[in-house]
């Protein structure tokens, strides 16, 4: 039989939805990974200060969170370690802003494919 079965269709469907939720929050993602890189930039360069660093831990939660709903799991895994990184109350040392910067990449790189991009193991 050719066509799409009732399950392709509900996977065409899902990924539809996905795409528009992509398309719409495409811009705010971007703004809240700038932030991010804002403050690896400051703290590799100056430090941190608390509000510095209280934005960019804000904008990794949010990010950690609507990454996973949106089709980017691995970006919301990143967000997650981003977070973790930026906690308030300590120095970051050099291995640490060295990761941060790691995963920053990580995350752009996620962000630029966007959903449609990840391995669809079929």
């Amino acid at each position: 039989m050719v066509g799409s079965t009732p399950s392709e269709g509900k996977e065409d469907e899902l990924t539809r939805r996905i795409l528009k939720l992509w398309e719409r929050y495409r811009q705010l993602c971007m703004e809240r990974l700038s932030v991010i890189e804002e403050a690896r930039t400051v703290a590799s360069s100056t430090g941190l200060d608390d509000e510095v660093r209280g934005k960019a831990e804000s904008a990794a939660h949010k990010l950690a969170g609507a990454l996973g709903s949106i089709g980017l799991p691995e970006g919301s895994k990143i967000a997650s370690e981003i977070e973790a990184l930026l906690q308030p109350g300590h120095t970051l040392t050099r291995g640490q802003l060295l990761r941060l910067s790691e995963l920053v990449i990580d995350l752009r790189s996620q962000l630029t494919r966007g959903p449609t991009a990840h391995d669809d193991r079929s």
